[in-house]
């Protein structure tokens, strides 16, 4: 008997790579997730057709692989791979060696055995690694070797089952030839360009439903009105305002032109960047005639009247008010189901986890109040998230889990029904309208991540800038050819992805290349229309190093960890995901040391406890420090101040607050210092926003503090902390 229905959104999703002013592509990820997410997640289509579903394309990311299929895109790392061996520079090595590990090691070079030996020869912590030496001991052999695994790392599922080169060079496993590395090239050349051609098919037979997210995957809501971030966070330090919603309908605009382009035809829906919508937005995608568009229960429920049942409201298709009287269908995703998948399911054995979403489905459908159950009408449950990221971090690229899942939903077990979303909305929508949807999106109802810290605040002052010279251009007759010219690029400027990086939500080692593409752009407009380009545009947004006193530093934690304190380094993953601060980028200046004792800091938490490692710069690890007897943590937080010590003597250490001589925590002191404290025992509550910095004593003078000027920085997390890390 049928219970639930099921609409599961893939959203398939990469920024703008390439500079204005070369059209060269800066980073390689269009061109790598093609191989792997997107045509695996066709792949699994194509076995199981009647698992029907819903697959939404941002176009900058159908732009770009139609200029890989053709040829016409080139990225710094496929350079990189194409140049023999024997001809890498010094430059070309370190870089090789620096960025040709970037893939889940446990899922992409563990499986690789000379992969695996290539990466221990490099080192497994780049902080201890002297990449200059290092490169010099990498032979040819290793480095041609390397150039391959990468790309190979980079193929999922369906290109090892369907592309005989891949197959070959696998079973190869090492000692390759610059014939090979010209084979696996061609060959990834022509899984790029079977992408599209692989989903129009399952269009054209309607085994899946197509969406799009407008052109450039803009914060929709904040185009329209900057000023919507407000609504979620009144406080929040925002830019001089913005009101560009001739932008915002011209990404919609765009991108529905780009699906009939592309695809023989718009599609009725859209999933809004990051889920973000607001009444202004989805007056702009319904003057678009867009059917449906999606966003996060969150948004739903503080839509509606305080009380109202959310069993009842999620688990089901909404008709809102789009300005005026004009409506818009709405789809609300299953949060705790939608994570599940991103972040759950991939330590989980196949079949157990699978079991367990249809659990959870069966759930929804026993807990449907019965006066909410419409006669014949199942619970519409919208399974919503990435249809690339989370499967880097799935055994097989996540190839049992879906083969699994799929196997098992194209048997409707337990009664559950796929569907696509445009589907459902077509059979009708139940009674009730919401008159005003909330201004948020799919991370905590809010655009806190896009706006409010003074990186976005300066990078959306610059967008508005930008508008502001082009409205100028029009107003005095610059030509038309000028003024779209310059619009383009004002559009690649306004998505979301450069947002996304800026502030200390979250890390990414191309923080650099973001920054860089996003002034670009904005410098791009400039000069389009023969205007001087504003100096802050010329200079990067941001501060790696130390910044002013009383700024923040460092790299921000990323996700939780339970390290063993023992004061050894006994696994690089026990300090995965923790923050890090590398003395060394942050000593310096014309009144400070350039050298000390402590080399790197890695802070970080689980739900309970703040840790924190210290390494020290001794080159023998098993000698005492030189300068250092204790060490002092002062912390802060709001007006409260801390101060903890301990003495600097082998094995375990004591704990205590300076003025009351308090004990707490624990630590030891082997060949590493490792920390923990209980935010219990700190008095410190999720939320909070924690500063400190770390000093260095011999005696009663203070011979190192780190930073030296400001502060490291987190917030106490909750038990959300680490699925608010991703991104859909």
């Amino acid at each position: 008997m049928d219970r639930v229905e099921l609409a599961f959104l893939w959203h398939m999703h990469q920024p703008p790579y390439r500079e204005p002013a070369t059209g060269a592509y800066l980073l390689p990820w269009v061109r790598l997730h093609a191989t792997r997410g997107y045509l695996d997640m066709a792949w699994i289509h194509e076995r199981f057709p009647q698992v029907r579903g819903t697959v939404n394309f941002s176009p900058i990311l159908l732009e770009q692989l139609e200029d890989y299929a053709a040829g016409r895109a080139r990225d710094r790392l496929m350079d990189l791979t194409v140049c023999p061996a024997a001809e890498l520079s010094e430059a070309d090595r370190i870089l090789l060696l620096r960025t040709f590990f970037m893939v889940s090691w446990e899922q992409g070079v563990r499986p690789l055995q000379r992969y695996r030996e290539l990466l221990h020869k490099r080192g497994l912590d780049l902080s201890y690694v002297d990449l200059v030496e290092v490169a010099r001991t990498f032979t040819e052999r290793d480095l041609r070797d390397l150039q391959l695994l990468f790309n190979l790392a980079w193929m999922g599922f369906a290109a090892r089952a369907r592309d005989a080169t891949v197959q070959e060079l696998l079973q190869k496993g090492r000692d390759y030839s610059e014939a090979d590395k010209a084979a696996l090239l061609e060959a990834q050349r022509s899984l790029v360009a079977s992408v599209i051609p692989a989903w129009k098919s399952l269009f054209s037979a309607g085994a899946v439903e197509l969406s799009l997210t407008p052109y450039y995957h803009p914060i929709l809501p904040l185009l329209c009105d900057t000023d919507a971030a407000r609504v979620a966070m009144p406080q929040t330090p925002l830019p001089p305002r913005l009101l560009a919603r001739d932008d915002a309908e011209e990404q919609v605009r765009l991108a529905l032109e780009k699906g009939r382009e592309v695809f023989g035809r718009a599609p009725e829906g859209m999933w809004p960047a990051e889920g973000s919508v607001s009444p202004e937005a989805l007056a702009v995608f319904a003057g678009q005639q867009v059917k449906w568009v999606a966003s996060d229960e969150e948004v739903l429920v503080r839509s509606l009247p305080p009380g109202t049942d959310r069993r009842g409201a999620v688990y089901r298709p909404w008709r809102v008010r789009a300005g005026g009287e004009g409506e818009i269908a709405m789809v609300f995703r299953d949060r705790g189901i939608s994570d599940a998948l991103g972040f759950v399911y991939a330590r989980s054995p196949p079949a157990e986890a699978v079991s367990d979403f249809l659990g959870r489905l069966n759930r929804i459908a026993d807990e449907i109040p019965a006066d909410q159950r419409r006669e014949g009408e199942l619970p519409l449950v919208s399974v919503i998230l990435d249809g690339e990221n989370p499967w880097e971090h799935y055994p097989n690229s996540g190839l049992d889990f879906l083969t699994e899942l799929f196997s098992r939903l194209e048997k409707q077990e337990a009664g559950v029904v796929t569907t696509t979303i445009g589907g459902r909305i077509r059979r009708g929508l139940p009674p009730g309208r919401v008159e005003k949807i909330h201004a948020g999106s799919w991370i905590e109802a809010s655009f806190r991540i896009w706006i409010g810290h003074p990186e976005e605040v300066q990078a959306w002052s610059l967008v508005g800038m930008a508008k502001e010279a082009l409205r100028e251009a029009e107003r005095e007759g610059v030509p038309r050819e000028m003024i779209e010219k310059a619009r383009r690029h004002l559009l690649t400027a306004q998505a979301s992805d450069w947002f996304w990086w800026y502030g200390e939500d979250f890390v990414t080692e191309t923080k650099s290349d973001f920054d860089r593409l996003f002034r670009e752009r904005i410098q791009a407009v400039f000069r389009t229309l023969g205007q001087p380009v504003p100096s802050v545009a010329l200079e990067p947004i941001g501060d790696a190093g130390a910044g002013p006193a009383g700024g923040e530093t460092g790299r921000a934690p990323v996700g939780f960890i339970h390290p063993r304190l023992d004061g050894e380094i006994t696994s690089w993953q026990e300090w995965l995901g923790a923050g890090l601060l590398r003395a060394e980028e942050v000593r310096g200046g014309s009144m400070h040391q350039a050298t000390g004792d402590i080399g790197t800091i890695r802070y970080g938490f689980d739900s309970k406890t703040f840790y924190l490692r210290i390494d020290l710069g001794s080159d023998d690890s098993t000698q005492r420090p030189t300068q250092i007897e204790e060490l002092r943590i002062d912390l802060r937080v709001g007006d409260r101040e801390v101060e903890l010590q301990t003495k600097l003597t082998r094995g375990a250490l004591l704990i205590y607050t300076a003025d009351q001589k308090v004990e707490l925590g624990a630590g030891v002191f082997g060949s590493i210092v490792e920390i923990a404290l209980p935010f219990s025992d700190l008095e410190l509550r999720a939320g909070q926003r924690v500063r400190f910095l770390l000093r260095g004593m011999r005696g009663a003078v203070e011979v190192e503090r780190l930073p030296s000027t400001g502060w490291l920085a987190f917030d106490v997390p909750d038990e959300s902390f680490e699925q608010r890390t991703w991104k859909v």
